[in-house]
């Protein structure tokens, strides 16, 4: 009784009680479960153009229960799968319901197994990726692997987005294995991943990527990389690097191939930096286009000598051929006018040492001193470009902050997502991060940086009907005879459409420098990105302006010691920009010293109570007078700020201080004459 008792509460307990649990492990014990994976999302250019797709492939799948001659059939698989026989006879005597012995093969080995006809061996269809251009963008578009997940470049980054969610089929199987006929059959559809449209234009894409080809033909270079971008939307419609790989082999290739340079990789970008240095300035108001400088080959900072790129110096030049010219100690003097603290502040403010958040994997943020690291040579090198490391997405995003009016724009790939049919998910828009200079200022940096195109370096870059600014950039490697060449330019540059970067790394064939490589890239890449998306060449005035407006000359009246409102009254009278160095009301010092002759618009600027320090920013380069007569050495003084003594009569000699010094605004050069 105690016995029949026992077996009746148990009985209970697993028939009633956990009905459900046992039901459930019966039927898992004779369900055999297969994933169906779900169909990766297509990535299209900005145009709807099939740049990755998802195409049908057989996987092969082995029912070890149902495998009647498992060495046999392991040979036989062998041979068409080219794989090791011992691998695939581990495989198909798992003790599972089912396993994977190759997937994603082609149409070729799937026919000849099939025809085979071996027990125990069947087929699921899987998605293998497929990217129907090649090696066009593929730094961008990266690879997916064998489990339907994205490795390198967009595939990666947007994975979320293009996975999908797998579904599942099951079927209902008899003690040993055997599909039973009739049996239960389950079947949960998978969830296809969205599609992802970029902004890339495979048009674009393609003349950027045939230049490098032909570069890298010509010169001896590492590598190279183009980058085209929208100014006013942010959106890159071309990114390309080279030497390139093929995404549908990349196993064949060096992984080190898979970066993408124009993301992941800093450059020391030379003269192209100059653009923010220059931008600083002007906005800042410690130079005007018209203001005179003096280049005597070379510049003293803090006892070291920083010599101009051309022997002997530019000599006597405004700011705006200082640009022109790319005259490193012009720039020099810049910088030290605006201070460490001052021009870090832009620096940051364009978004140097900082990634871009350009949603790419492997961003770089740039190599950068720390404020307190920047020392007067330090703050020297940087204002033309040398010392620091940047990404060609950072310079290009910087630079189209002046393209469009001096907002900074975060930089962007994707366009849009939409779901499998059709329906829009997200539409990434244009994205302001923060407003860095004036519309005024931006505006007066693009007509300098036409001065470069029309009589500077970037004259190969001409393109009949169009305004083009730019600045070129040569960098050597240090220690080495290797060099980054590179130009940056904008068009049309009154309202820019298009701003473009040329950079080739590594270079060691003569020529190495940026006006003889890398602007005719440039130059052949525009010629064609012009036409296509169809921006219309300038019109021609109907009358020339044969004559450009005299620059007025104007004397620097004396306002130290006055008020505020009355020495402003006095510069305006002038024509004369005002900048305040200090806080108070009445003026200690000031620069230029009164009786200067200086350009109409130039800046004076102003020091209160406690700032006459910083007048020492604002030195001036002593020019080279020798050879020169009094009259001639007086008007190069005068265009300085600088005054003149002399003794004796007929041909300078002799000057004190020597060329290359730098001294304040309105000191005395004493000079000899024989």
């Amino acid at each position: 009784m105690a016995v029949m008792l026992f077996l009746i509460g148990r009985f209970s307990w697993i028939q009633i009680i956990s009905n459900k649990l046992y039901q459930e492990k019966a039927l898992g014990q004779r369900l055999r479960e297969l994933k169906v994976e779900p169909k990766r999302g297509m990535i299209y250019d900005k145009n709807g153009v099939e740049l990755a797709v998802s195409a049908s492939a057989d996987t092969v799948v082995a029912i070890p229960k149902e495998i009647k001659k498992p060495e046999e059939t392991a040979r036989k698989l062998s041979e068409i799968l080219e794989k090791d026989q011992e691998e695939i006879y581990k495989r198909i005597t798992k003790n599972a319901a089912a396993v994977y012995v190759s997937r994603k093969i082609d149409d070729k080995q799937a026919k000849a197994i099939r025809e085979l006809n071996l027990p125990g061996i069947t087929f699921t269809e899987e998605t293998k990726r497929f990217y129907p251009k090649g090696m066009l963008a593929s730094h961008l578009l990266g690879f997916s692997g064998v489990d339907n997940q994205g490795l390198q470049g967009l595939e990666l980054s947007y994975d979320n987005q293009l996975k999908g969610n797998p579904g599942r089929i099951s079927i209902e199987s008899d003690a040993v294995g055997r599909k039973i006929p009739e049996g239960i059959k389950d079947y949960k559809a998978p969830d296809d991943g969205n599609n992802i449209y970029l902004t890339i234009d495979n048009v674009l894409q393609y003349i950027a990527e045939r230049e490098l080809d032909k570069a890298l033909t010509e010169h001896t270079a590492e590598a190279a990389t183009i980058v085209m971008m929208d100014p006013n939307t942010g959106e890159i419609l071309a990114l390309a690097n080279r030497p390139a790989y093929d995404p549908n082999n990349f196993a064949e290739y060096s992984p080190g191939l898979w970066r993408n340079r124009a993301v992941s990789d800093t450059y020391e970008p030379g003269s192209t930096f100059k653009i923010i240095t220059t931008s600083a300035g002007l906005e800042e108001g410690v130079v005007h286009p018209n203001d005179k400088f003096f280049d005597p080959g070379h510049i003293e900072v803090a006892g070291q000598i920083i010599h101009c790129w051309k022997s002997g110096g530019h000599g006597s030049q405004t700011f705006a051929e200082v640009v022109q010219n790319s005259c490193n100690p012009g720039f020099v003097q810049i910088g030290q006018r605006l201070g460490k603290e001052t021009f870090y502040k832009y620096i940051e403010a364009f978004g140097f040492g900082d990634k871009t958040d350009i949603q790419f994997p492997g961003e770089a943020k740039g190599l950068m001193y720390t404020l307190p690291q920047i020392g007067p040579v330090e703050l020297a090198t940087i204002a033309f470009g040398h010392g620091v490391s940047v990404t060609p997405i950072q310079l290009i995003t910087a630079v189209s902050a002046v393209a469009n009016g001096g907002q900074l724009l975060k930089p962007h790939l994707v366009k849009e997502i939409r779901s499998t049919n059709g329906k829009l998910i997200k539409k990434i828009e244009p994205e302001p991060i923060r407003k860095v200079i004036s519309e005024e200022t931006a505006k007066t940096v693009r007509e300098l940086l036409v001065g470069v195109v029309e009589n500077g370096s970037g004259q190969a870059t001409k393109l009949d009907g169009y305004e083009i600014g730019g600045k070129t950039g040569t960098a050597k490697y240090y220690g080495q005879r290797k060099y980054n060449v590179s130009f940056i330019g904008m068009l049309p540059a009154d309202k820019p459409e298009l701003v473009a970067l040329v950079v080739v790394y590594g270079l060691t064939s003569e020529p190495h420098y940026a006006s003889q490589v890398a602007v005719p890239i440039f130059h052949n890449v525009i010629k064609d990105a012009v036409r296509y998306l169809e921006i219309p060449p300038k019109e021609e005035k109907k009358e020339e302006e044969d004559e450009k407006e005299r620059i007025k000359r104007v004397k620097v009246p004396n306002v130290k010691n006055l008020s505020l409102s009355i020495a402003e009254e006095l510069l305006a009278k002038e024509g004369l920009k005002v900048k305040l160095e200090g806080e108070g009301d009445i003026i200690i010092d000031q620069v230029p010293n009164p009786e200067v002759v200086v350009n109409e618009g130039s800046t004076v600027i102003l020091f209160f109570n406690g700032a006459e320090k910083n007048k020492n920013r604002y030195k001036v380069t002593v020019p080279d007078l020798k050879g020169m007569r009094v009259r001639e050495a007086a008007n190069i003084m005068s265009d300085l700020g600088l005054r003149l003594k002399w003794q004796g009569s007929g041909e300078i000699t002799k000057q004190q201080p020597v060329a290359g010094k730098t001294v304040n605004s309105g000191d005395y050069i004493t000079v000899w004459l024989k």
